[in-house]
């Protein structure tokens, strides 16, 4: 490893330290020179940092400590790639404030292929987890790698439903790997780590406080050609990646969703401040993409019978139970099992939680 990752690295050692800080350190220094080495006798170094700061970086100077740490996230399976390497990704360098160091467990080579990002609430409803499903599963067929947060909700689906098609996709995480968050994740964190790639710019030992979420928003948005948002709400988090997204010239898009939904607000807002964003299916996705994908099956809908559009009309975009349908249209129980069963098939509906039904 060369002197200039190893300094990023001994700078990462330090949460106290802003990254605006650790550039104007790294910068007062030549780059092929040890930091730790320089560190006491360099007058500039209390103009950019506090005492307190200077006191606390002083005790960790010695090369054997760094060099037991860069061999521990090693042995844990952590790659360390620093903005001077190769395997950096070209699109997450142009950003105004690209990580200096991106802590890694899986596929690095998934770092510089076709990323769409997909986020959005992480209370998401039945609707959402069909579009999120529908969009990640066309993504995922199309060879597009999907960036998510891991977070509950719409990133979770998203990630999940990459694995069940063979896809690829990358889980920003906002603290270190010792402390994956959401803690319901963590079996998912190590799906992902075997075939796909987890990432963070936080040293291993970094706890993911509510200060990190919205900063490592910038890294999804960064790491993606588009940032797709498939259900959101006024207040949701997503709506930062959608500003960074804007800052870093990548295109929008959002799925709508009912005007009465409060967590659809945030991406039907999305879409009447930017009439371009919106995204009606995920060919419109994929064809802005300048994606033709003939693995994504188009299924020809031959014209419906009475009782199955009588179906679709009662559901529509409103989860409906099994016996709620069965009142509503007084099909034979036999009779409606089998329609249902068609049209799921035929990836019309889709079968929710409770024997509950929700058109696609």
């Amino acid at each position: 490893m060369f002197v200039e990752d190893k300094n990023i690295i001994w700078l990462d050692l330090f949460p106290f330290l802003t990254y605006q800080k650790r550039v104007k350190l790294l910068n007062i220094f030549p780059k092929d020179k040890d930091i730790r080495k320089l560190f006491l006798s360099e007058p500039k170094v209390k103009e950019i940092v506090t005492e307190q700061e200077f006191i606390k970086m002083s005790n960790l100077l010695e090369e054997d400590k760094l060099d037991r740490i860069i061999e521990r996230n090693l042995n844990e399976g952590i790659e360390m790639v620093t903005i001077n390497d190769d395997r950096y990704p070209k699109l997450l360098k142009e950003i105004s404030t690209p990580p200096l160091c991106l802590y890694c467990k899986g596929n690095l080579q998934l770092l510089n292929t076709l990323c769409v990002g997909v986020v959005g609430s992480r209370k998401i409803t039945d609707y959402g987890v069909i579009v999120t499903k529908q969009y990640s599963k066309a993504l995922a067929i199309a060879g597009v790698t999907v960036v998510s947060g891991m977070a509950n909700g719409v990133d979770t689906v998203a990630h999940k439903t990459v694995l069940e098609n063979n896809g690829a996709t990358i889980a920003v995480l906002a603290g270190g790997f010792h402390y994956i968050y959401p803690a319901n994740n963590y079996a998912l964190s190590k799906k992902l780590a075997e075939n796909n790639l987890l990432i963070t710019e936080n040293n291993p030992d970094i706890q993911p406080l509510t200060y990190y979420f919205p900063i490592r928003n910038r890294i999804i948005a960064g790491l993606s050609k588009a940032v797709l948002i498939t259900e959101a709400g006024l207040k949701s988090g997503s709506l930062h990646t959608k500003d960074y997204a804007l800052e870093y010239n990548r295109d929008i898009f959002a799925v709508p969703g009912q005007i009465n939904s409060p967590m659809s607000e945030g991406t039907n807002r999305i879409i009447k401040e930017f009439q371009s964003s919106i995204t009606l299916s995920p060919e419109d996705l994929l064809q802005s993409l300048g994606i033709k994908n003939e693995k994504i099956e188009k299924k020809v809908v031959n014209q419906l019978d009475f009782n199955s559009q009588l179906v679709l009309d009662y559901i529509k975009f409103e989860k409906k139970t099994f016996q709620q349908i069965a009142d509503y249209t007084k099909l034979p129980i036999q009779q409606l099992n089998s329609l249902l069963t068609e049209l799921e098939m035929d990836g019309i509906i889709e079968k929710l939680a409770n024997n509950s039904y929700i058109m696609c």
